[in-house]
């Protein structure tokens, strides 16, 4: 399982960063450190199998192998994204952080430090001048080190390593195949027997991994896909919730009310035709994602924005 990442900017070896807009954005991992900056509304995160909420100007770390997912608490999120191979940082690939909160250990000071070098090197990044390259990487490796130096950080062991690529593989296996069948009946005791396991065994593992059961993963991933259906506004109610995998209209209303406090219809009725325009035509899909990545002349845009009440988030 990869990030679903289309940057316009001639990318760095070892390191990408960009601007995203999320509404939602499935469980998934990558190789990479990613740092995450919230520029504008929170997101609820979970991460390991627990869940909590990032508000603006909020610093969060994934370590490479972390599965994580993103979700809006009220409007979609607004975040910088800055990822990081470890052979970039010279780092092994086998060490971790022990929190995902920044500032549990760094001061004010070093957190408004760390989003003031962000801001400058996606400048740079952005407009690629001739020197952008080396700025960029020093910017990178120095924001890097000042969170590093400052978290709590150890080294799996090799059978811990293994345990987790095991895990890791198994999860992405799961969520390939939820993906490739949510519009159908789904019964998890297929896939358990794929691998080799109980559905008592399997349950659990889905708890522990994404912290939710595997029903309200699966009403999540067609919920998610349900709202992308609105969003392109050409189709009826009856035919998204088919489309869907709801067994029945009556649940595919409950699921909206428990998701979002709103019928489908309600829903439908709260985004402008200018939303649902913008949304049809940016928003990925896979996965039960909701994203917009930001190309060049929006970032600039946002950048611009940034300049002056960046204090407000700094």
């Amino acid at each position: 399982m990869s990030e679903i990442e289309v940057v316009q900017y001639n990318e760095i070896e070892g390191m990408t960063a960009f601007f995203n807009n999320v509404a939602y954005r499935s469980a998934h991992l990558h190789s990479e450190w990613e740092l995450v900056w919230i520029i504008e509304n929170s997101m609820g995160i979970k991460c390991d199998g627990v869940s909590f909420v990032a508000n603006e100007g909020e610093l969060v770390l994934f370590s490479p192998s972390l599965v994580h997912e993103f979700k809006k608490v009220d409007k979609s999120c607004t975040f910088m994204c800055l990822q990081v191979s470890p052979r970039f940082l010279g780092l092994s690939n086998l060490l971790v952080s022990e929190s995902v909160h920044p500032a549990d250990y760094l001061s004010a000071e070093e957190i408004s430090k760390i989003r003031s070098g962000l801001y400058k090197m996606m400048k740079r990044y952005i407009n690629q001048d001739e020197l952008f390259q080396p700025f960029c990487k020093g910017q990178c490796a120095l924001i890097m080190y000042m969170i590093l130096s400052k978290m709590p950080l150890s080294t799996l062991s090799d059978e811990e390593n293994f345990s987790r690529s095991k895990k890791n593989e198994r999860l992405v296996r799961l969520i390939n195949f939820v993906d490739a069948n949510y519009m159908h009946k789904v019964r998890l005791y297929e896939f358990a027997e794929t691998e080799g396991v109980t559905l008592c065994y399997m349950s659990h593992f889905i708890q522990s991994a994404l912290g939710q059961s595997f029903q309200d993963y699966l009403n999540t991933v067609r919920f998610n896909h349900a709202c992308s259906m609105i969003a392109r506004g050409n189709m009826k109610m009856s035919d998204i919730y088919r489309a869907c995998g709801f067994s029945d209209y009556k649940y595919f209303v409950r699921t909206f009310q428990e998701k979002c406090g709103k019928t489908p219809d309600e829903y439908s009725k709260n985004m402008s035709a200018s939303m649902h325009r913008i949304l049809s035509n940016s928003l990925a899909s896979s996965l039960g994602t909701e994203e917009r990545i930001f190309d060049r002349d929006q970032s600039v845009e946002l950048l611009a924005k940034l300049g002056e009440p960046r204090r407000k988030i700094c």
